[in-house]
C-alpha cells in the first residue's frame, strides 16, 4: 500500500499507508471543521491537505494544527471514527493504534511530524534561501519523484482530489 507522509524543506516524514492520512483529514472536517465552524480551517482543508503551504502560511497553519490537536485531546478514539477491523494490526495496511484514549494520540505521530516538516521547510530557507514548500507527498521515492517534479501550479489548479490519493 502507498505510504503517505508530510514534505518539507529537505526531509520527508512518514505518516503511514493513504488510508490513515485520509482519515486524519477526515476527522480534522468532522471534529474541528464541522464543529468549530466559527474558524477559517482552509489552511488545513484546502492548503495542506490538496496543495501546499506557502512560506508566509506556516505560523497560521502550524497554529491551527496545535488547535486540532487539542480538539482531538477531546475526542475519545472510540467515538464516532469507522474503525477498519481488516487493517487494525496489519502495518501493511494502517499505522494507526484505534485503542489510544483521544484522537490526539492515534494522530500523535501526524502533529509531531508536522512540526518538523514546518521547521524542515524553515530551517532550509534559512540556509539556502530556498523555501521547499511544506505539502502531503507520497513517500515512497518513485511517487515522491513523480510529484516533487510537479509545478506548483499544477498544484494551484487542482480541483477534487489531491495527487497523493491518485
Amino acid at each position: 500500500m502507498r505510504k503517505i507522509g508530510f514534505h518539507g524543506g529537505h526531509s520527508i516524514y512518514e505518516l503511514g499507508p493513504a488510508p490513515d492520512v485520509a482519515l486524519f483529514f477526515g476527522c480534522l472536517k468532522t471534529y474541528a471543521e464541522n464543529d468549530h465552524q466559527e474558524q477559517d480551517w482552509s489552511l488545513l482543508t484546502d492548503r495542506l491537505y490538496r496543495r501546499y503551504l506557502r512560506r508566509e502560511e506556516l505560523d497560521e497553519t502550524l497554529a491551527l494544527m496545535e488547535q486540532v490537536r487539542q480538539i482531538f485531546a477531546q475526542v475519545p478514539a472510540k467515538s464516532g471514527v469507522e474503525w477498519d477491523s481488516k487493517m487494525i494490526g496489519d502495518p501493511q495496511k494502517s499505522w494507526l493504534d484505534p485503542y489510544q484514549p483521544t484522537l490526539a494520540e492515534v494522530f500523535s505521530r501526524f502533529f509531531e511530524n508536522f512540526v518538523k516538516a514546518c521547521g524542515s521547510a524553515k530551517s532550509f530557507v534559512e540556509v539556502f534561501n530556498i523555501y521547499q514548500p511544506v505539502r502531503v507527498v507520497i513517500s515512497d521515492l518513485p511517487g515522491f519523484a513523480r510529484d516533487k517534479s510537479k509545478p506548483l501550479e499544477d498544484y494551484d489548479a487542482l480541483e477534487g482530489e489531491p495527487f497523493w490519493l491518485r
